[in-house]
């Protein structure tokens, strides 16, 4: 099997990239990070050493393919590719595409056991589906006649109507590539549409599939032939059956059970604990011209203070879960400590002289609603990320501190909502299941809750207000059922 190294000046950049493609397959290629140096004053930069001793650990006969961010990265692989005994440079391949949507592509490809061309061809066009979506150009996935596709003699088919929510997103959409590829069989994957006109894609590419922008109540339908084609429309058919790996709540409640989206399969029965909202508010207030430096430097502060609190729960994470998970709060420290970010806070307290709160509220809450316009429901996910940082830098600024609050015996937590931040500083003897009203089964929270091994569910929306503290609560995490006792 193909696999993958990443190259990246940040150790946190590379981090998180791995930890975004940890979610798109389990059990596929491997995939090491070689990035940052050993220094801890300027950790950003490259190491060919480095990179050397990452394709050798995970050294294929099949081909390792090398995916990289930017200048002195290029030089360092290279100069690994020198170093490497030449018979294994030879099955290695480093890559140009962009790192983050490349490399995403690449883990798929290569768990499907796609040849090391095939990886990268898939990683080369990557950005494809994005473009498509932005409008910069045509999707390519071919366009069909409005009769639904004949099947001819040697070739069978099935189709699908699309229950998720969210249609083929990137994680049902890397299943589906996944579970395709084993079968020796021509497969088209076609999107029916009477209106627009068919269309069809390879439904072993991630690419194709994203492309076809499959949405929930769309029919598909899968054509195979081949030795393998029963073998692979029954495998459709299973995967289709769950919903393509996507636990699907009913839109009804019923009585007193209410019901959500799951993020681990275990049931578990408790006194509530409810935890109240924890909004900050903001005044909206203006400041006079000679305040600008004093506004800028207070927000200079309350970030140099909140991340210190990322480095902390990062340390802490990688205590409990290890560092795949720490790279989490790895990246909201990136995502804070950006330049341009804080320059633009900078500029707006200066331009609008408002607050050092409401320019940095205005900035992070346009990145929040960025990512919730996002197709993607695993990128739609990381608005919470933006809103947790938000929060806490919020909070520096009024000159507080806030911690979650743990129950005093062993209960479920219910909440509207639940940060990331606040889901790794939970007692796990304590919380013995959590139940949100919004959420999302994609967030950091619920992958943080579920490696805590706290189960949750997730969007029962307002009719969790029916639970008070205390009451029994029976939490059916493996049907997406809370239970409310008498």
């Amino acid at each position: 099997m193909v696999n993958i190294v990443v190259v990246s000046h940040s150790a946190k950049l590379a981090d998180g990239v791995a930890e975004l493609a940890a979610q798109m397959t389990q059990n596929g290629c491997r995939l090491v990070v070689a990035a940052g140096v050993d220094d801890p004053d300027h950790p950003i930069g490259t190491d060919a050493i480095k990179v050397m001793q990452a394709i050798e650990e995970v050294f294929d006969p099949s081909g390792v393919l090398i995916m990289m961010d930017l200048g002195s990265a290029l030089l360092s692989t290279e100069t690994a590719l020198e170093l490497l005994d030449p018979e294994m440079s030879a099955r290695v391949k480093a890559c140009s595409a962009p790192i983050v949507e490349g490399t995403l592509a690449a883990v798929v490809a290569a768990s499907a056991g796609a040849s090391l061309a095939e990886v990268e061809r898939e990683a080369q066009s990557a950005l494809q589906a994005k473009k498509a979506q932005l409008g910069e150009k045509e999707p390519q996935a071919k366009e069909m006649t409005s009769e639904s596709p004949t099947l001819r003699s040697d070739e069978r088919g099935v189709s699908w109507k699309i229950n998720n929510p969210n249609g083929l997103h990137v994680r049902p959409a890397a299943k589906l590539a996944t579970a395709m590829a084993p079968f020796d069989a021509e497969l088209v994957l076609y999107k029916l549409d009477s209106v627009r006109g068919n269309r069809h894609a390879d439904p072993r590419s991630l690419n194709q599939l994203a492309l076809l922008q499959i949405r929930k109540d769309d029919e598909i339908r899968l054509v195979a032939k081949g030795s393998q084609a029963e073998e692979a429309l029954a495998a459709f058919k299973q995967l289709a059956e769950s919903n393509f790996g996507e636990n699907i709540a009913p839109d009804t409640n019923a009585g007193q059970i209410l019901q959500g989206k799951s993020v681990m399969d275990t049931q578990v029965s408790a006194p509530a604990f409810v935890l109240p909202t924890q909004d900050v508010e903001v005044p909206d207030r203006q400041i006079l011209s000679d305040r600008i430096e004093i506004e800028q430097q207070r927000l200079r502060q309350a970030i140099a203070k909140t991340l210190q609190d990322l480095s902390r729960l990062a340390d802490r994470t990688n205590q409990l879960l290890g560092k795949q998970h720490a790279g989490i709060f790895g990246a909201h420290s990136m995502l804070i400590d950006d330049p341009d970010l804080q320059n633009s806070a900078f500029s707006r307290i200066a331009s609008s002289l408002c607050s050092a709160e409401i320019a940095w509220q205005t900035e992070l809450t346009e990145m929040a609603d960025a990512y919730r316009e996002l197709d993607d429901e695993y990128l739609q996910a990381r608005e919470l990320d933006v809103r947790d940082i938000l929060q806490r830098t919020l909070l520096h600024l009024a000159g507080e501190t806030q911690e979650i609050q743990n129950p005093s015996v062993p209960s479920i937590l219910l909440a509207r909502e639940l940060m990331p931040s606040d889901t790794i500083m939970l007692d796990r003897r304590l919380v013995q299941g959590i139940v949100l009203s919004q959420g999302n089964a994609l967030s950091h929270s619920a992958i943080l809750a579920n490696a805590l091994g706290i189960p949750m569910i997730v969007g029962v929306g307002d009719s969790l207000k029916r639970a008070q503290e205390g009451q029994k609560i029976t939490l059916n995490a493996a049907r997406g059922e809370v239970i409310l006792g008498h």
